[in-house]
C-alpha cells in the first residue's frame, strides 16, 4: 500500500511538473504542429508515467537509472516542440538546470536534511519539500519564459554549440554538488556546497541574461536591416509605378478623346458595327481604370495588388480614400499596406470557391484616426504562436518579418491592431494616429 501511495504522489508531482515544462517550452519554443490538443495531452501523460517509473526505480533499485530520467527531460522538447534541433536541445538543458537548481535550493537552504531518498520514505509529512520544490521550479521557469528570445533564430551554429556546451558545464557542476550533497554528512561541507550552489545559480542567471541580450541584439540587427531593405525596395518600386501610372493616365486621356472622334465619325457614316465595337472598348477602358484612393503612394501599392489579384482570379475591392493631411510617412504607409494586402491575397488565393476568393480594403477616418479594415477568405485556418500568425510554408522565419513590420508601424503611430477570424473569413482592423488634424464631421 505504501508503494502505491508513493507511486501516486510521485506521479502527481511529475505530472504537474511536466505540464509546467510544457507551458515553459510553448512560450520559449512554441508547440509543434504535429503535437497539439489531445495528442499533446497524451504525450504529457506518457512522459509523466515513464518518469515516475524511472524515479521509483532509481530510488529503490539503481541510482544510475536517474540518468535515463535526465535524458527524458532533455529529449521531451526535442521530440514534441517546434524550432530547430539546437534550440530544442538548448532549452532542454536550460530546463534541466532549472530543475537541478530547484532541488539544490530546496535541499540545502529550506530542508538541509534533504528530500526523501527512497520511495518507502514518502509520507504526507514529506510532501512539503516536494511542494516547495515545485514552487521554486515554477517561479524560475515562468521568469525565464517571460523573456522574449525570438532573435535566437538568427544565432549562428557556432554560437549555439558554445551555448549548449556552456550550459551543459553548469549542469554538470550542479550534478557534482548534488552528488556530494547526498554523500556528505559534514555540516561544514554542506555549507560550502550551499555556497557553490548559489554561486552556480548566479553564473547560470548571468549566462542566460547574456544569451537573452544576444538574442535581442541579433533580432534588432536583422529586423533593422530587413526593414531598410524592404523600405528601399518599396521606394524604388513606388517611383517606377508612379511613372508608369502617369504614362497610363496620359494614354487613357488621349484614347478617350480619340474614341469620341471615332464615335462621331461612325455615327456620321452609319456604321452600327463600329459603334458597338467602340462602346465595348469604352466599357473595357473604364473597367481597367486605376483605383484612386487620392494618395499616390497608396495608389502604387493598391493597384499593384489589384493587378496580382486579377492574375489569380481573386476579387479585389476598395472603399474609401486617404486625406491630404496624412501624418504617416510614405514608406510606413507602403510597408503597412503592402504587408497587409500580401497576407490577404496569399490566403485568398488558396480558397477554392469564388465567394472566398475575395479581398476587401476599407479606408476610413475618424477625427485624426486612420482606420484600415482588410477582409479576406481563406481555406486553411491560421495558427497563432507568440502573438504572430505562423505561415503553413516551410520558410517561417521570412514570413514573420512582414507581421513584425506591421506591428512596428502600428506601434510607431500609437495604434491598435486587431485580428479576428471564423467561418473561413479573416479580418484585420488597424486604427492609428494617421492625420495631422482632427475632423469632427467624419464618421
Amino acid at each position: 500500500m505504501n508503494i502505491l501511495f508513493s507511486g501516486a504522489i510521485e506521479f502527481l508531482f511529475l505530472f504537474l511538473t511536466t505540464c509546467l515544462q510544457t507551458f515553459f517550452y510553448s512560450r520559449v519554443l512554441g508547440l509543434s504542429q504535429n503535437w497539439r490538443g489531445v495528442r499533446l495531452a497524451l504525450a504529457v501523460l506518457f512522459i509523466a508515467i515513464f518518469e515516475t517509473a524511472l524515479q521509483l526505480a532509481a530510488m529503490n533499485i539503481a541510482l544510475w537509472l536517474s540518468l535515463l530520467f535526465l535524458g527524458v527531460v532533455i529529449l521531451y522538447p526535442v521530440f514534441f516542440m517546434s524550432g530547430n534541433f539546437r534550440e530544442r536541445l538548448f532549452f532542454g538543458i536550460v530546463n534541466l538546470v532549472i530543475i537541478m537548481i530547484s532541488i539544490l535550493l530546496t535541499n540545502n537552504i529550506l530542508f538541509p536534511e534533504g528530500l526523501v531518498q527512497s520511495a518507502s520514505e514518502i509520507s504526507w509529512r514529506t510532501l512539503l519539500p516536494c511542494a516547495l520544490l515545485f514552487i521554486i521550479y515554477g517561479v524560475l521557469a515562468l521568469a525565464i519564459a517571460h523573456l522574449k528570445t525570438e532573435g535566437r533564430r538568427y544565432i549562428s551554429r557556432q554560437h549555439w554549440t558554445g551555448l549548449i556546451v556552456g550550459f551543459s558545464g553548469i549542469f554538470l557542476g550542479l550534478s557534482v554538488i548534488q552528488y556530494f550533497n547526498r554523500m556528505e554528512n559534514s555540516r561544514m561541507i554542506r555549507v560550502y556546497l550551499t555556497i557553490f550552489s548559489i554561486g552556480l545559480l548566479v553564473i547560470w542567471l548571468l549566462s542566460y541574461f547574456i544569451f537573452y541580450f544576444i538574442c535581442r541584439y541579433y533580432s534588432k540587427i536583422i529586423e533593422t536591416n530587413t526593414l531598410l531593405i524592404q523600405n528601399e525596395m518599396i521606394e524604388r518600386y513606388m517611383l517606377r509605378k508612379q511613372a508608369a501610372d502617369e504614362r497610363i493616365k496620359v494614354l487613357s486621356h488621349d484614347l478617350k478623346h480619340s474614341l469620341i472622334q471615332w464615335r462621331l465619325l461612325a455615327e456620321e457614316k452609319g456604321k452600327g458595327d463600329a459603334l458597338q465595337d467602340i462602346s465595348e472598348y469604352e466599357e473595357q477602358l473604364s473597367s481597367s481604370l486605376l483605383i484612386n484612393v487620392e494618395n499616390e503612394n497608396a495608389n502604387a501599392i493598391i493597384n499593384q495588388k489589384k493587378w496580382e489579384a486579377n492574375q489569380t482570379k481573386v476579387t479585389f475591392q476598395t472603399d474609401g480614400v486617404f486625406h491630404d493631411d496624412l501624418l504617416i510617412s510614405k514608406l510606413d504607409l507602403c510597408s503597412l499596406l503592402g504587408n497587409l494586402l500580401d497576407n490577404a491575397l496569399e490566403a485568398a488565393m488558396q480558397a477554392e470557391t469564388a465567394t472566398l476568393r475575395q479581398v476587401k480594403l476599407v479606408i476610413r477616418r475618424k477625427g485624426n484616426l486612420l482606420i484600415l479594415v482588410i477582409e479576406n477568405g481563406y481555406a486553411i485556418a491560421p495558427i497563432l504562436e507568440k502573438g504572430y500568425f505562423v505561415t503553413h510554408k516551410k520558410d517561417k522565419n521570412s514570413h514573420s518579418i512582414g507581421m513584425r513590420s506591421i506591428a512596428n508601424v502600428v506601434e510607431k503611430y500609437d495604434g491598435v491592431l486587431k485580428y479576428s477570424y471564423g467561418d473561413h473569413w479573416f479580418k484585420s482592423t488597424i486604427m492609428l494616429r494617421g492625420y495631422k488634424t482632427v475632423l469632427s464631421n467624419e464618421n
